[in-house]
């Protein structure tokens, strides 16, 4: 960047230079020019005036000393009758000269002559006098050309001169000018704006870097859930494949009185259905994490799924003398169809397990404008307002001896919370200890 600041400004510098050079070396040569024909044209009159006065014995040697110009007097048909550079027996015939014939039907006339080289230019200016001769000055000059290159070589010194100063104000300026850029302080670049051009790059890289600040903390935090997580996992299997590797090794050794055999079997019936739940729940849930985008999206009716949970609900809720009211009616939506089926079914099921006997479970399936809301309410064991911030966690209890009995595996909540993430939906909770628990979805 230095560089190229450098070599522009260089550049720029010496186009100026050559530019400024022509442009007054053209406008001083042309004012020069002009007062040079103005001289000449006043020196005709002069002379002119003389020799009306005084005769044309005015025109002698000394006369063409007096002055640089050259003076010619012609007669009309073209014969020199004087010449301050020929004298005597030196006559030439003018006849048919530049300007001649115009004097003579006009009475002026003015010629601008080069020389082959280009390195001079004469002026001649001439009048017609009363007597019919012609008078005629002549002033040679140095042309533009030769007064321009003349002078390169001076102007090649002034050039080196006026870039080795510019270079070194050049290399100071930019290196001041550079140094606040690479002193940036890039974690906080907002703090000391020395050029206001930099702040919407400077705000980007403030953006940036609280994204990726972001990312970080979220990274932290994954990993974190990923250690409870896997930690947990070991313990909730853990916990079932010990009973069943228990049992079965009482039942192995002959352990097992032949009237305890079937109550044995239960329980490892019951625990393999345990740890067969848990399994499909971390498989359900390790899906939504990865928030794949070949999830079979698809136009779902709640209301048909809340028929078929229900339905599937019933005997569960009969054991435990619970009475399931539904209420509501079609309400389609774009979602998942078998992540909306274990949300749904995960906040029935759960309303029916923690419940008292003799309960109820209300489910409700309502449109509101844009938004289509799912209501389970129970009137069971309730939930502790401290708690109701932690039942999404994965494997979070609030009674763990209740979610053994129960059969939970800690995973039902956290699934109905990523698949509402999924499905961009709210959920509302309410809940009293003792009186029962309200959870909406609002989709």
């Amino acid at each position: 960047m230095k560089q190229r600041i450098m070599n522009n400004i260089g550049f720029l510098v010496a186009l100026s230079m050559l530019l400024t050079f022509t442009a007054a070396s053209v406008i001083m040569y042309e004012k020069y020019n002009s007062y040079m024909r103005q001289d000449v044209k006043n020196e005709v009159e002069y002379i002119r005036y003389a020799i009306e006065k005084i005769g044309e014995e005015y025109l002698t040697e000394e006369t063409g000393n007096l002055t640089t110009s050259r003076i010619t007097l012609t007669a009309p048909d073209g014969t020199v009758l004087y010449d301050s550079e020929q004298y005597a027996d030196q006559e030439e015939n003018r006849t048919g000269s530049p300007g001649f014939e115009k004097v003579q039907e006009d009475g002026t006339g003015e010629v601008m002559r080069y020389s082959e080289s280009l390195s001079q230019q004469t002026y001649y200016y001439a009048v017609k006098l009363n007597s019919g001769n012609i008078l005629g000055v002549a002033k040679t000059t140095e042309s533009v050309f030769h007064t321009m290159f003349s002078s390169f070589a001076l102007m090649g010194i002034l050039l080196l001169a006026i870039l080795a100063l510019g270079f070194c104000l050049m290399e100071r300026q930019t290196k001041k000018l550079i140094e606040p850029i690479n002193q940036l302080d890039l974690e906080h670049p907002l703090e000391h704006v020395e050029y206001e051009e930099l702040r919407p790059l400077l705000n980007r890289v403030d953006q940036q870097n609280r994204q990726i600040a972001q990312q970080v903390e979220e990274l932290r935090q994954a990993e974190t859930v990923r250690r409870e997580f896997s930690a947990n996992v070991s313990h909730e299997l853990k916990t079932p494949l010990m009973s069943i590797s228990g049992y079965a090794e009482l039942m192995k050794n002959e352990m097992v009185r032949p009237q305890d055999v079937p109550e044995f079997a239960g329980r490892i019936y019951d625990e393999a259905s345990r740890l067969t739940s848990l399994v499909q729940d971390i498989i359900e849930i390790s899906k939504l994490d990865e928030k794949s985008g070949e999830m079979p999206f698809e136009t779902v009716d709640l209301y048909e799924v809340v028929q078929d949970i229900c339905q599937n609900l019933m005997l569960p809720s009969k054991r435990k003398q619970v009475t399931i009211f539904t209420e509501g009616k079609s309400a389609e939506i774009y979602g998942v169809r078998h992540i909306l089926y274990e949300m749904l079914y995960n906040l029935v099921d759960n309303a029916i397990k923690y419940n008292k006997e003799g309960g109820y479970v209300k489910v409700l399936l309502a449109k509101e404008k844009e938004h289509v809301i799912f209501t389970v309410e129970d009137n069971g064991i309730g939930i502790a307002k401290e708690e109701q911030e932690r039942i999404f966690e994965r494997f979070y209890r609030v009674d763990k001896s209740h979610s053994r009995q129960t059969g939970g595996t800690g995973l039902g909540l956290a699934i109905v919370k990523h698949g509402a993430m999924l499905h961009h939906a709210e959920i509302l909770l309410s809940s009293e200890p003792g009186k029962g628990t309200k959870i909406q979805v609002q989709f």
